[in-house]
């Protein structure tokens, strides 16, 4: 099975070279050449998925002998883990990715006039394929483990696989994003719709993995919050940058949504990075990000207001800033680039909700006070809050901003579905911004409680929760030894479901411990808050050492992307009309 795995591998790689080689001839829809790269790109999916079948298949087996799977798996887990396994490591994941964007870009192209959609897709498919082989996991140890190192605990929760698949998706749909502009720069047209499209539903599944992972890896205890991890800031920067360049032309776009493309892929192979090669990936996410930054920066100098070009311009370079300082923190660099990502962020939501604003009062769309009271309120939400923390006001500030863009661009759209599409981004860049400053707004305590104690714990919204230790229970639970303490909460008098906070312990098929003890936290939500509590320790008499956090806005991240999937949605049933280049791009938030 591995032999089928490495040959199904080149295999991919072979056609998708032919698809790329036999594109770039530009031939016309009906010449054989075409119909060869395109059938050559559906061999190509075809033999990813076959390479990526085979590795389940060892994976299933528990062929330790094998790289990827003694890397992956422990040969005490269950069979729905070694399938989840396929997307513990880059080599694996990259493999029904390569299957995806195939499939997403041959289809993309189908109807177009010219084949550089094709060539473009053959690349990336090439490209992805070859990093699987790059890191050879279908090759055979030398030597016969007596079992393998066990499954990353984030993938042991059922989201954080959801979110590892949705990133698969998500780069389908960028690459179908890439096929579909290389396309209008080849025919020297652009199909508004469909490209807007593939840009959306790019940006709603890159969310969907976003949000979906963070809250597994803090529902599994390897993160301390389900807010967006920092590395996946700079791909979610390049895919806003590559919204904002639809406002140009054809080139722009085009570049624009490479970059995207590029930092997404970033995202999947960046688990995998040796010492040796790590500068070769950084220098492929620098690359990348001033592709959509560049793309984004063409875009906005078609704007004809010399305030709303500036504002543009600024806002770009800032939330390049920040996706660069984010990307170095993220590989383990000095604390100060965490805030530094973070104020640049707020800086260039700032800027380009600033920029559409001027743009719609020069249009006589807006009023005065749709683009005043909803920061006026957004400042002095920031200064009530306590204690006043600087970056939370930041993003109180962009929350506003982004809410009177809301407002001006639901009443100035020149149609219907333009305005709805257009109001509920905005509103959904404010939801995540109001995400993020509660997050920085979170106030966090440490607790010790005997068995049968209780602690009261004081929340900003409504009144107090009272937590009662009622005991530890030990147990054994697939592949872990399990310390479960169980909590009863309490709000104002009425018992609330019960709370399990645990410390786990993976072991492998011969009882040995792998890596370090887990923390899985509890989670209690109520309106506008939640609570988060962690066990840090437990004592010899029962006793428990917690660590508790209330974050306000904690449910704006989940409402923020539905409201992202709503633009999506919208954008694919509406019928819109294909139309000429705005004479100003759309400035939006990131």
């Amino acid at each position: 099975m591995a032999d089928v795995g490495t040959l199904a591998s080149w295999t991919a790689v072979c056609f998708a070279a032919w698809a790329f080689i036999a594109g770039l001839t530009l031939r016309a829809a009906g010449h054989p050449a075409r119909r060869s790269a395109e059938r050559a790109l559906i061999a190509s999916a075809v033999a990813a998925a076959v390479a990526a079948t085979a590795l389940v298949q060892l994976l299933l087996v528990g062929d330790v002998t094998v790289n990827y799977v003694a890397r992956s798996i422990a040969t005490n887990l269950p069979s729905p883990y070694r399938v989840a396994a396929l997307w513990n490591l880059p080599a694996g994941a990259v493999l029904p990715t390569a299957a995806l964007v195939a499939l997403a870009g041959w289809r993309a192209s189908a109807r177009a006039h010219s084949s550089l959609g094709v060539a473009a897709t053959g690349a990336i498919v090439m490209a992805l394929c070859a990093a699987s082989l790059t890191a050879s996991p279908f090759a055979t140890l030398p030597w016969v483990p007596t079992d393998g190192v066990g499954l990353s605990p984030a993938l042991q929760h059922p989201l954080s696989v959801v979110g590892r698949v949705a990133l698969s998706m998500a780069i389908a749909a960028g690459g179908a994003f890439v096929a579909r502009t290389a396309e209008a720069v080849a025919d020297g047209r652009r199909d508004v719709e469909r490209t807007q499209r593939a840009a959306a539903w790019a940006m709603v599944l890159f969310g969907v993995a976003t949000w979906a992972t963070a809250i597994g890896r803090f529902a599994t205890g390897t993160a301390d919050s389900p807010a967006p991890a920092t590395a996946l800031v700079p791909a979610l920067v390049a895919l806003m940058l590559a919204w904002q360049a639809r406002g140009g032309d054809a080139a722009a776009h085009f570049q624009a949504a490479l970059g995207s493309l590029g930092l997404m892929s970033v995202v999947l192979l960046a688990g995998e990075t040796p010492g040796a090669k790590a500068w070769a990936l950084t220098a492929f996410a620098v690359v990348s990000l001033g592709a959509a930054a560049s793309g984004a920066a063409m875009a906005a100098m078609s704007t004809r207001s010399t305030a709303v070009r500036s504002l543009a311009l600024i806002g770009i370079v800032l939330l390049t800033g920040a996706g660069g300082a984010a990307r170095w923190f993220s590989g383990g660099a000095s604390q100060w680039l965490g805030s530094a990502a973070q104020w640049l962020l707020i800086g260039g939501g700032v800027a380009l909700s600033a920029a559409a604003l001027i743009d719609d009062l020069a249009a006589g769309g807006a009023r005065l006070w749709m683009s005043v009271l909803p920061v006026v309120l957004a400042v002095v939400l920031g200064v009530t809050m306590r204690p006043i923390v600087p970056p939370a006001v930041g993003w109180a500030v962009v929350a506003g901003l982004a809410v009177a863009v809301s407002l001006s661009r639901g009443l100035a759209g020149p149609a219907l579905a333009d305005r709805r599409s257009r109001a509920l981004l905005a509103l959904s860049v404010a939801l995540a911004a109001l995400g993020a400053a509660g997050e920085d707004w979170a106030r966090e305590s440490t607790v010790t409680l005997a068995s049968g104690a209780h602690a009261t714990v004081p929340v900003r919204f409504g009144g107090s929760y009272t937590l009662t230790h009622q005991g530890i229970s030990r147990f054994e639970d697939r592949n872990a030894h399990v310390q479960a303490l169980a909590l009863e909460p309490s709000r104002g008098g009425r018992q609330l479901a019960l709370l399990s906070a645990e410390r786990r312990a993976y072991v492998d098929s011969r009882d040995e411990v792998l890596g370090e003890t887990v923390k899985r936290p509890a989670t209690q939500r109520w309106g506008l808050e939640s609570l988060r509590v962690r066990l840090d320790d437990v004592t010899a008499d029962e006793g428990v050492r917690l660590r508790l956090t209330v974050v306000p806005f904690s449910l704006a991240w989940t409402a923020s992307l539905v409201l992202l999937a709503a633009v999506a949605l919208q954008l694919t049933v509406a019928r819109v009309a294909p139309a000429a280049a705005p004479s100003s791009p759309e400035s939006v938030p990131a």
